[in-house]
């Protein structure tokens, strides 16, 4: 909303730095954070008058059970808050008229509402949530919807930009881009840019490498968005760990949005272009935001839980934001943690059904395995995010090495 301000420079200079990607960033990542740091206190207090509190002991492991009774009555849900403060923000610093803008408002939106009715049978119903075919079943109407809303816009970007194209690589389209005169310090510069739209990019490999998904490009945001919002569910298992992961993440996200979202850096890194990637930058910013914000609350004693009501949400992001930015294969840097997380799942139980009862680890998700070991669960915690930040240094080192 912000954004339209720049519209009115004329009457007023200033204005036109609402215009500007970086100020956009900054203030997104602000508001975010002060927003959290006001609506969550009244959240928790709500959520204890209500009840919404951590159920303690599953009959699942006797240390991993140990833990949760020690913080039984804790709030839960309070991803509620992580969901409204990004959604306001994003509402308030995004480009409204981006449709980009509004796919992840409302995929994060969509994604929190299957964690939200999850949460509720966990806490009303004695359950464990909904079950597995019933909470797949949703993500892929979610996951298909956003798949195709993504394919239209991708489209229609491909479309408008036909009339400038000058070359081809593979089927990636090649456009011609010649900056406004008027704009300082660009000298006239024409850059030969590769716009991005159904191809699916390799890290280390050169542009010509990438596959063009067309219509299966739908299910390709099926397969990323069900993948991330399951690991970060994952993750989700002690104090400050999914919170604390997933800020670094944003901020890896917001710099490869802003990178991907230039003309000048794309053709420089060879990478591909995303028309509107700023706004995802501006997005995940929000997303750092509340992630910091809620981690104030979230850190070790942990005064709340974001429940899945938050952690599918940030998963759903996860997803978007690589999609969005043509980035997707680095989601398993940048999102390390979330897939270590889930593959330590995946390999427990195959080992399990496979190997007459056999495990790989001592209990899984995996941070549960190195508490079995007998490591402080802050340790745990610490180590991971360490992991996480050298992770997503890796990852946006790959984008120069191709």
């Amino acid at each position: 909303m912000f954004y339209l301000l720049k519209y009115f420079e004329d009457a007023f200079g200033p204005l036109r730095l609402f215009g500007f990607v970086s100020t956009r960033v900054v203030c997104a990542a602000f508001t975010a954070f002060v927003l959290m740091m006001i609506v969550l206190p009244p959240l928790i207090r709500w959520l204890k008058r209500k009840k919404f509190g951590e159920q303690g002991s599953k009959g699942e492991a006797a240390v991993v059970d140990a833990m949760r009774d020690s913080k039984k009555g804790t709030p839960t849900m309070g991803g509620l808050g992580i969901v409204g403060v990004v959604m306001a923000t994003a509402i308030l610093w995004c480009n409204p008229m981006e449709p980009r803008t509004w796919l992840l408002v409302v995929g994060l939106a969509a994604y929190a509402g299957i964690g939200y009715l999850d949460d509720r049978l966990k806490i009303f119903k004695g359950a464990k949530g909904i079950s597995s075919k019933s909470k797949f079943a949703i993500q892929v109407l979610i996951g298909t919807a956003c798949g195709f809303a993504l394919f239209a816009i991708n489209e229609r970007n491909r479309e408008v930009l036909e009339h400038k194209k000058v070359d081809q690589i593979g089927s990636i389209l090649v456009f011609e881009h010649k900056p406004p005169t008027e704009n300082v310090g660009t000298k006239g510069e024409t850059f030969r840019v590769p716009l991005g739209t159904h191809e699916l990019a390799f890290p280390f490999l050169p542009l010509s490498a990438a596959v063009n998904l067309g219509i299966f490009a739908v299910l390709w945001t099926l397969l990323m968005t069900a993948a991330c919002a399951n690991g970060v569910n994952f993750t989700d298992g002690m104090d400050g760990l999914a919170s604390g992961t997933m800020l670094i993440s944003a901020l890896a996200f917001m710099a490869i949005a802003y990178v991907t979202s230039r003309v000048d850096t794309t053709e420089f890194l060879k990478v591909l272009y995303v028309p509107g990637g700023q706004e995802v930058a501006v997005f995940s910013a929000a997303v750092a935001g509340a992630c910091l914000g809620f981690l104030w609350f979230n850190c070790a004693p942990a005064e709340v839980f974001m429940g899945d009501t938050g952690s599918q949400a940030l998963g759903g992001y996860l997803a978007l934001a690589a999609l969005n930015t043509k980035q997707e294969f680095l989601v398993l840097l940048v999102g390390f943690v979330f897939f270590v997380e889930a593959l330590s799942v995946i390999l427990q139980v195959g080992s399990y059904k496979l190997r007459n009862k056999k495990r790989i680890f001592l209990c899984a998700p995996l941070h549960h395995h190195f508490q079995y070991q007998g490591w402080p669960e802050s340790k745990i915690v610490m180590r991971f995010w360490i992991i996480a930040a050298l992770a997503a240094l890796l990852a946006l080192t790959t984008l120069k090495l191709r």
